[in-house]
């Protein structure tokens, strides 16, 4: 597969994402959207959309006329969820890669917004044999602010400021290609073996941090003597927690810089 140039954002793959993201509305109020009640101008943009979950059998018209979404539509929320579960865990840390010292950015000790760091984040998806777009649009709602703002259902329309955007974060990213360079001995060296030494290393220290924070949760759990009272204390984000257990597929990812978890080979849904 080449690594020099990559495919632009496809009409396809937009109105998949789109799906995706009202598809969590769907699945999180349940009796927030009327099949007979879209009568706002914000709400008809989000007619096309319907429209695709429909015809994908993601979602259909419940009894009081709700949209609701079914068997396969929350099967498919499942697997958003786990997938942003999995690029928290498996992705982030190239986020921040410094190639001259071969080191990667440890959120609790350096300048984040220091220029030494590149992120490499689409340059690890594009040579695992990941959909750059898919990674990158996890990567944005792992933020977590989507629906703060009022206007997210322009978004959902094709050619958007948010699809406008995703595109042009896939297409300026740094390619596999040009991580290559001449060595101190006037040999080359070739930019799929730069990518493989950063997704071996960055895989080890991602599993050791991962490992610290695990028995830091265990030490904290066995701290407390007793549960927080009226919920206070729980932890709460904007996409549904779903159970996922990262330490199930590290000794792989570590053990082969070709590892993918399958659950971002196969389909959206």
């Amino acid at each position: 597969m080449s690594t020099k140039s990559r495919p632009p954002l496809s009409e396809e793959q937009c109105q998949s994402f789109a799906g995706l993201i009202l598809l969590h509305r769907v699945v999180t109020e349940p009796k927030a959207y009327h099949a007979g009640l879209l009568d706002s101008q914000d709400d008809e943009l989000l007619n096309p959309v319907f429209k695709f979950l429909l015809a994908e059998g993601l979602a259909d018209i419940g009894e009081d006329d709700y949209y609701v979404a079914t068997e396969r539509g929350r099967q498919a929320y499942q697997n958003l969820l786990h997938q942003q579960q999995s690029y928290l865990t498996h992705f982030d840390i190239f986020a921040r890669t410094d190639l001259g010292e071969g080191s990667f950015a440890d959120p609790e000790s350096d300048l984040l917004e220091d220029s030494r760091w590149t992120d490499l984040r689409v340059a690890v998806a594009h040579y695992k044999g990941i959909d750059p777009y898919r990674m990158v649009f996890l990567a944005m709602l792992a933020e977590g602010r989507f629906f703060e703002n009022p206007d997210w259902k322009f978004d959902l329309a094709l050619g958007s400021s948010f699809f406008k955007e995703l595109g042009e974060i896939v297409a300026s990213q740094i390619t596999v290609e040009e991580l290559g360079y001449q060595a101190e001995d006037g040999s080359g060296v070739a930019g799929d073996g730069v990518i493989e030494d950063v997704i071996l290393q960055g895989s080890r220290i991602n599993k050791e941090r991962l490992e610290q924070r695990r028995q830091n949760e265990q030490r904290s759990l066995l701290e407390e003597d007793e549960e927080p009272e009226n919920g206070e204390g729980e932890y709460e984000q904007e996409w549904a927690y779903v159970p996922y257990d990262p330490y199930m597929s590290m000794g792989a990812y570590v053990g082969s810089a070709m590892f993918v978890e399958a659950l971002w080979l196969s389909a959206y849904w």
